[in-house]
């Protein structure tokens, strides 16, 4: 087994589908006939509708960053303190919900590429919600775990994450990476609003935060949902605004490699070596980075910092990542992102250990500068490479098949750091 080039298929496949795929290309070149129930398209747009996709998708992230990636470290020490539990037994929550998403993400994969991002995006938004609402009445232990993993992760498994990153994939193809980068500009607004977060913590207690959460959820991403569309075909585009005419051009980027627009059933995928090494970075990634995001306040406050100053460096830490995101997938986009990757791979380790090593002020600011873009530019670069490797068709089933082998790595994050932490 080889590593294949993105767009090569595997030499297995390649021949079984050869017929299937030329008639395919052929298809999908001229575009499907325009439904005649339209609302999106009466005349071509000044503004390609791909990028309201992307903006939607932005406010969604953000939703999902501010209240659960970087909002479930800054409700942390406030659970725990208040209900007498130790950080090991939080911590296993957090990686129960991991461990769900994992288990599910196949086929929630399967469902966002069968119905579509935005029936999918709808439901996460709604169970997510009423989850945070619910988590505000906690009392135990196992509540807690029951709510937060079923409800809380399982809306954002279901649509606050895959699935507009499936319609952001499917909307464009020379612009992929850049587009991905835009739309994961929410995670660090997400970031920023941590520390008005930890302002309603103080001010009104975690239970109602948790209430407020749920209710910001609703009422922002409901609406966002009837934004996301899944493919521009369905609607009488091609990916990037295209005309059909144009497909098949060198694009706008000639020195960058474009690689054909080859589709991989899911199976034809696993097949290759491409998808386990993308499934193993995508999860040396998130090994890292959740324990990171989740135990960085408690870590800050226990060397003595107030909950709303390292929730102030939580946010820096977003805010300096911002140029990350769409910077590093700009590179993405003209130069081999296998490169940039490892790029962005090498300054996140050294900025860790330069944080550990030199600690107090100056390991914060030596951490915040190395980390912080690096960490935030992989995230769009690892869908756009996956999509240039396997294609559209089968995008969220084939990172849904990912997820698991990532999981069985982002689950011993949390509980191996909180365990470290409660024994040192």
């Amino acid at each position: 087994m080889s590593a294949n080039e993105p767009g090569e298929r595997p030499a297995d496949a390649a021949g079984d589908d050869a017929g299937a795929g030329a008639s395919g290309a052929s298809t999908e070149a001229a575009g499907p006939e325009p439904p005649r129930r339209r609302f999106l398209l009466r005349r071509r747009p000044v503004i390609f509708y791909g990028w309201w996709v992307v903006l939607s998708g932005t406010a969604i992230m953000a939703l999902m960053g501010a209240f659960s990636y970087y909002g479930m470290g800054v409700f942390f020490n406030s659970i725990k303190d208040d209900l007498g539990w130790s950080a090991a037994a939080l911590g296993a929550a957090l990686s129960l919900a991991r461990i769900q998403g994992g288990v599910l993400a196949p086929g929630v994969g399967f469902l966002i590429d069968r119905y579509g991002s935005q029936k999918l995006v709808l439901i996460g938004v709604v169970l997510s919600g009423l989850g945070f609402i619910l988590l505000g009445q906690t009392m135990s232990v196992v509540y807690f775990y029951i709510i937060f993993v079923f409800l809380v992760q399982g809306g954002v498994s279901a649509g606050m994450g895959n699935a507009p990153m499936a319609a952001v994939t499917n909307w464009f193809y020379r612009r992929r990476a850049t587009a991905h980068g835009v739309m994961n500009l929410g995670l660090s607004f997400g970031g920023i609003l941590a520390l008005p977060l930890a302002w309603i913590i103080e001010a009104w207690g975690w239970r109602q935060a948790l209430v407020f959460a749920g209710a910001t959820i609703w009422v922002v991403g409901i609406p966002l949902s009837f934004v996301i569309r899944h493919r521009p075909e369905d609607y009488g585009y091609l990916p990037d605004g295209d005309k059909p005419e144009d497909r098949g051009g060198e694009g706008d980027f000639p020195g960058a490699e474009a690689p054909a627009e080859v589709e991989y059933s899911p199976w034809e995928a696993m097949k290759t070596l491409a998808f386990w090494s993308i499934a193993l970075m995508f999860s040396a990634r998130h090994f890292v980075t959740g324990s990171v995001a989740l135990f960085l306040i408690p870590l800050l406050e226990e060397r003595g910092m107030s909950l709303a100053d390292a929730a102030g460096v939580l946010s820096l830490m977003a805010l300096i990542g911002t140029p990350g995101r769409v910077g590093f997938a700009w590179l993405g986009d003209r130069y081999d992102k296998r490169l940039v990757i490892g790029f962005c791979f090498a300054f996140q380790s050294v900025g860790i250990i330069g944080f550990t090593a030199l600690g107090g002020n100056i390991g914060i600011l030596f951490f915040l500068i190395l980390y912080s873009p690096t960490y935030s530019g992989v995230l769009p670069l690892i869908p756009a490479i996956q999509a240039d490797y396997f294609g559209r068709e089968w995008f969220a089933t084939i990172r849904g098949l990912m997820t698991p082998v990532a999981t069985a790595s982002v689950v011993l994050g949390p509980i191996v750091v909180a365990g470290i932490r409660d024994w040192t």
